[in-house]
């Protein structure tokens, strides 16, 4: 016995089993007269239009056996508490649309029946992130001649166009009324759908049939003014008012709404890209209204990196302000994926317990547990959430979060992979005494993919303590430090390990050069004095080329990779360090490194990497790809961040740096002094940041160039004496 699930217009919708398909299918009754149905479901192969698997027929009525779907699209704006709502989608969901519609023009036919009813949403069971629209309802369907001669028209007056709706006017109240229709009539009842999209299900035109039918006519969308400011800005402004004109013959056709669409979808993808790149950094202020600016923007908050972090993930893992539990609130409300698991398997409550050791990290996570988050859940290693507050959170007192998470059934008997138990490592009195203390009561120095930077003590000096997980030790980065032993380099004192951990005690500096450029407010900000840029960028240069000479390749050059240290004794001068060398890697006599794939930081890569990240570039020797000449790339990316004073020389968002990288487009030169660049972008910057490595300076050659510069600035400050541009220069 099938059960009733919806009304077809010329028939009713079932939940059958029907022939040669296993699974739940639906099953269309309608009268046999209608066989145009048939013809135009036999004719339509397009993912957007519902499939027709079989048809058949008894003496009274036509059967279609149809792909089964889940809900329709009205059943997006359904109360709450309806057990029958479904969740909002984003922009694919309107290119689907799009795409399905301008499929069926292009076979010459036109629906004549779009309203959001006539739309069935599809989640693939496999992925709940994977939701596919389909048109269906064809009783309607014309081809485009028959329907310019006599087409039905339904009763429903919300969901035509003006100039059908001129027509109707006065032929009462009928079911069904024949006039000719057009593909500009579709597109303008799409262009009705999609501002119900936006409204949650109100209508762009007014509230009543009568209302909405008289302002269509007159051309007054009275509810677009209700559309949120930004997402009106990004359709309302253009798409839509393009396909809501009243006269059909100025109307875009489907084709270019299509168009319209993927171009707006790269501008999202872009807003996408901007929101991980906020959560996934720190900058210790409230970043809640910066984030709901990018949400407004209609983007898909579910997004997430090459390792499958989505905004939520970064947060809980970055962000140690004050605001995080805000933060979290924010996408948690506006529809984020609370159970999303990154490529390791882990949640965001993983991601708190294993990496957030402030003190906030208790209400953080209770709020993810009062929004339903799945704590008892395991990453690919078998960790719980447990597993990461015991085994690697810092924070000194764990004991309250511990117990919530127990208390809520996470296992502390549960093995990981190297099969411990959350006890063991609660309770693991063995580990031997190391010569390495580390201060928990301070702060964080600093965070990384592998590990994180605290301040300690190592044989009564002072330290810097770098602690990375036994799996992520990179043996380069301690074979480079011991190996390397210059005044521009930081200096490693010691390196010890026990069951868990290696731990590095680094030679401590004031600050990373990031912090030289933070908002004034910001507690990190460095205040501290700094030597002249011409001396920075002598000190960088220097350094880079030693550690080149020595056969070796930096590849991570970043402002947070370079750090700043007062040198003790009577003239405290300021010294530059190069840090982070756990992907240096070795380079043969022509500077050449063996390929293992793209390393460094998005913003921070030379053009030859980034084709090879975003266009999958073959190198002619596989062997050897890298070159020491995209570490000097990246230094002149820093000296234009330093001469710019924190700004990056390609722009502002990841994805435009990287377009402009890839263009040789430096948008931000014009920013530089005039006179300033007369001595470094109008040469150096521009010799450094040379689009091909072969033609480009070695770092050997910036310091003989800047040596040359050094001396025409001295040369230029005397004659001018104490004039303000040479200050400008020479002291800034």
């Amino acid at each position: 016995m099938s059960t009733e699930s919806m009304a077809d217009g010329l028939g009713q919708v079932f939940e059958r089993k029907f022939g040669v398909r296993d699974d739940e299918t639906k099953i269309i009754r309608v009268y046999r007269v209608h066989k145009n149905k048939e013809e135009a479901l036999l004719k339509l192969n397009h993912p957007n239009i519902i499939k027709l698997l079989q048809c058949g027929s008894d003496d009274e009525y036509m059967y279609y056996g149809l792909d089964p779907c889940l809900v329709t699209l009205d059943q997006l704006f359904l109360k709450s508490n309806d057990a029958r709502k479904y969740k909002p989608h984003h922009i694919d969901g309107l290119l689907q649309l799009a795409s399905g519609l301008g499929y069926l023009h292009s076979n010459n036919l036109v629906h004549g029946d779009i309203i959001p009813e006539n739309v069935v949403i599809v989640v693939e069971s496999a992925n709940q992130d994977e939701v596919t629209l389909k048109w269906t309802n064809f009783g309607l369907i014309r081809s485009i001649s028959e329907a310019k001669q006599n087409s039905p028209i339904r009763r429903n007056r919300a969901w035509l166009a003006p100039e059908l709706l001129q027509l109707t006017r006065h032929e009462g109240n009928v079911d069904e009324i024949s006039y000719p229709v057009s593909v500009m009539s579709d597109v303008f009842a799409l262009g009705l759908v999609f501002g119900s999209l936006f409204l949650n299900g109100e209508h762009l035109y007014g509230s009543t049939e009568n209302e909405i039918a008289d302002n269509i006519v007159k051309g007054n969308p009275i509810n677009m003014q209700k559309m949120d400011g930004k997402l009106c800005g990004c359709y309302g402004n253009e798409l839509l008012a393009q396909m809501l004109r009243n006269d059909p013959n100025e109307r875009i056709t489907s084709k270019e709404v299509v168009v319209q669409l993927h171009s707006i979808k790269n501008k999202l993808i872009g807003k996408e890209k901007e929101l991980l790149e906020l959560c996934g950094h720190d900058s210790r202020l409230d970043l809640t209204g910066k984030i709901k600016e990018l949400i407004q923007f209609g983007i898909n908050l579910n997004a997430k990196d090459k390792e499958g972090r989505n905004a939520l993930h970064l947060l809980c893992r970055y962000y140690l302000n004050p605001k995080l539990t805000n933060a979290i609130q924010l996408v948690i409300e506006s529809g984020i994926d609370l159970n999303a698991k990154d490529n390791n398997g882990m949640n965001a409550i993983h991601y708190l317990c294993r990496y957030n050791s402030s003190q906030y990290l208790f209400d953080a996570i209770q709020i993810l547990i009062q929004s339903g988050i799945d704590v008892k859940a395991k990453t690919n290693d078998g960790s719980n959430a447990l597993h990461y507050l015991c085994r690697d959170n810092s924070s000194l007192n764990l004991s309250k979060a511990a117990r919530i998470l127990a208390a809520l059934g996470v296992d502390p008997l549960a093995k990981d992979k190297h099969g411990w138990t959350v006890l063991d490592y609660w309770c693991n009195n063995e580990k031997k005494e190391l010569k390495i203390w580390i201060d928990r009561a301070v702060p964080l120095i600093g965070e990384g993919y592998f590990g994180a930077v605290f301040k300690g003590k190592f044989e009564g000096r002072e330290v810097a303590v770098k602690r990375v997980e036994i799996r992520h030790v990179k043996k380069i980065e301690e074979e480079a430090l011991l190996k390397l032993d210059h005044p521009n380099i930081v200096k490693l004192f010691h390196c010890e390990e026990d069951a868990d951990f290696m731990y590095y005690a680094l030679e401590l500096c004031d600050a990373a050069l990031y912090q030289l450029f933070l908002n004034s407010d910001d507690p990190k900000k460095y205040n501290g004095r700094m030597p002249r840029q011409i001396e920075v960028f002598h000190q960088l240069a220097t350094g880079l080329t030693y550690i080149h000479s020595m056969k070796l390749i930096h590849r991570d050059i970043k402002p947070s990779k370079i750090l700043i240290k007062q040198k003790p004794g009577e003239d405290e001068s300021i010294i530059m360090k190069w840090s982070g060398f756990d992907v240096a890697k070795s380079v043969n006599e022509k500077g050449y490194h063996s390929w293992t794939g793209v390393i460094g930081t998005r913003k921070w890569y030379a053009p030859e990497v980034l084709e090879k990240l975003i266009k999958g570039k073959k190198s002619d020797n596989e062997e050897f790809w890298g070159t020491v000449k995209s570490d000097v790339f990246c230094l002149g990316l820093i000296f234009a961040y330093i001469l710019l004073e924190g700004e990056h020389l390609f722009g502002s968002s990841e994805y435009k740096i990287h377009q402009n990288i890839i263009r040789n487009d430096p948008v931000n030169m014009k920013n530089i002094d005039a006179e300033v660049r007369k001595y470094y972008a109008d040469d150096l910057l521009t010799k450094m940041l040379e689009y091909d490595p072969e033609k480009r300076i070695s770092s050997a050659e910036v310091v003989q160039q800047l040596e040359s510069i050094k001396k025409k600035v001295i040369l230029f400050f005397f004659k001018l004496e104490s004039s303000n541009f040479g200050n400008r220069i020479f002291f800034k």
